[in-house]
């Protein structure tokens, strides 16, 4: 299995594990041996970029969680997502309204994924990343979608639950309440009102208030463009899928509860994705540190905490083969998730304090760090870990001013 090492750490002769991907075009393919002349490009044009290469040594050490089936079927169902999406785009485009026969051969093909996503189990959720900016809004709604769907199929009982509680005393057979069709939908259409204003991902200046009331309406916009055809639940999905636990989301402010199970589920895909994505506007941010904004920093009340734990087993912050710097300033490499304990995976000692690689004779079995409260990790890829150490959050959320954050798009969708 691979280590995961930032572009200033690759030497001439690493081999890459995985390909280089930009705009859909292959920069460099996977099992080409780097030249010194491709590092230098790497850095000069992607200073941020981490990569994937082989560690012979660690491979014949140690028995490393083999996530490739994971990568496959997150890449598989984001493309056949994206070619959806273009057909409901490229209909659009064409000034024709979607109509009920549209709807039909949607749903039997969202069917076919949903199918696919169920006769092949995931361990982890990995969220594809073409790197296409021309297609932002399509592989988002991709990877919103998968995790969504993921989610659904990983609390059926609590969806079934919240179901039955919203109808509030209205029978609901368990086949019906059990349905994530709907869902399947309204992620489908969720960002449809973005589509007229697509230029914002495209762009680096603030916003004008203007900018940001008409961001704030495409819920709205979004469920005037579905046709009267479509299911009431995936039309309600559409329109409250930025609506946040504690009230704070828009366009209507409902809270807790009385938010359908499914909104609940789609803002909190919605909102990791959007999170952990590069944007003109603004610099992804880690999964590790979304993570942790979600279940204990200082973004937790806006979702469900209910599927935030869920989230947290689907979702790992730190990918195998990552290389993290510990309080003893060595450095391990992460060998297993660990979906109890998402924060404290299995690593294994593999650099020392000077970021020298360990001769073999010097490697020792891997630490499941659970059972070792006392190791701290302090850095992955330049970001400081500090936060997981923390007891307690440092920010109270309500005494954030949202007409002073929300400058920009990213502040929109996330959190």
């Amino acid at each position: 299995m691979p280590i995961i090492l930032s572009v200033d750490e690759l030497k001439p002769g690493m081999r890459l594990m995985q390909a280089i991907h930009r705009d859909r075009q292959t920069m460099l393919a996977a099992g080409k041996c780097l030249e010194e002349w491709e590092i230098n490009s790497l850095r000069r044009r992607f200073p941020d970029l981490t990569v994937q290469v082989g560690d012979p040594v660690l491979d014949e050490w140690v028995e490393f969680q083999d996530d490739s089936h994971d990568h496959r079927v997150g890449t598989t169902v984001n493309r056949q997502m994206q070619r959806v999406m273009k057909s409901v785009r490229d209909r659009l485009s064409s000034k024709t309204a979607l109509d009920g026969s549209d709807i039909a051969g949607l749903q039997k093909t969202l069917s076919e994924v949903i199918n696919y996503i169920n006769e092949n189990p995931a361990t982890a959720a990995i969220l594809a990343r073409f790197g296409d900016e021309n297609n932002q809004l399509q592989e988002h709604s991709g990877n919103v979608f998968y995790l969504s769907l993921l989610i659904g199929n990983a609390v059926r009982e609590y969806v079934f639950r919240e179901r039955v509680r919203s109808a509030r005393g209205d029978h609901l057979c368990t086949r019906y309440a059990m349905n994530l069709t709907p869902l399947a939908l309204g992620c489908l259409f969720h960002d449809l009102g973005m589509l007229p204003i697509e230029r914002y991902y495209a762009q680096k200046d603030p916003l004008s208030p203007e900018d940001l009331e008409a961001i704030r309406q495409h819920p709205l916009i979004g469920l005037e463009m579905l046709p009267k055809e479509l299911d009431a639940v995936a039309k309600m999905v559409v329109r409250t899928h930025h609506e946040n636990y504690d009230g704070t989301g828009y366009p209507a402010g409902i809270t807790g509860h009385d938010l359908h199970i499914f909104s609940r589920i789609i803002r909190i895909a919605d909102a990791y994705d959007a999170g952990t994505n590069n944007r003109v506007y603004r610099k992804a941010r880690s999964a590790a540190r979304i993570l942790w904004e979600m279940s204990s920093g200082e973004n937790r009340t806006c979702y469900d905490p209910t599927i935030v734990k869920i989230l947290m087993g689907l979702v790992q912050p730190f990918p195998i083969g990552a290389k993290i710097r510990l309080d003893s300033g060595q450095y391990g490499v992460v060998v297993r998730h660990n979906r109890k304990h998402p924060f404290r995976p299995v690593i294994i000692l593999a650099f020392d304090e000077e970021n020298r690689r360990l001769k073999k004779q010097d490697l020792k079995p891997p630490i499941d760090l659970a059972a070792h409260e006392e190791i701290r990790l302090r850095e992955f890829v330049s970001e400081d870990l500090d936060f997981l150490n923390r007891d307690d959050c440092d920010c109270d959320p309500s005494e954030l001013n949202s007409e002073e954050i929300q400058h920009c798009l990213f502040d929109l969708v996330y959190p």
